[in-house]
């Protein structure tokens, strides 16, 4: 393309590059809709995110009580296991201090 040299050309150059753009141009109707479309998107997104949520707490709370379960078996199994070493500890003890 030439460069413009008088004034009418400069005119009709920028005309049509305004006539090219200008129906590209958003309008306040537009940007109205694009706004309601991200609200609702959001409200969705928002709702997936709690009941993905909810699942997660839920599994993490079946998981602390299995591991609460398996904690507390492991606790009782210890202490049944230091009774039965106490009681012949004590037995010994006794034994000493009755002859000593």
């Amino acid at each position: 393309m030439t460069t413009p040299t008088t004034l009418a050309e400069r005119v009709t150059v920028l005309e049509t590059r305004l006539d090219t753009v200008l129906p590209t141009l958003a309008t306040k109707e537009d940007i109205a809709r694009l706004d309601g479309k991200i609200d609702a998107l959001e409200e969705r997104l928002d709702g997936k995110i709690d009941a993905l949520e909810e699942r997660l707490n839920g599994k993490v709370d079946a998981l602390e009580n299995r591991l609460n379960g398996k904690i507390n078996a492991l606790e009782n199994r210890l202490l049944l296991k230091f009774a039965a070493l106490l009681i012949p500890v004590m037995g010994i003890a006794v034994a000493a201090v009755k002859y000593l």
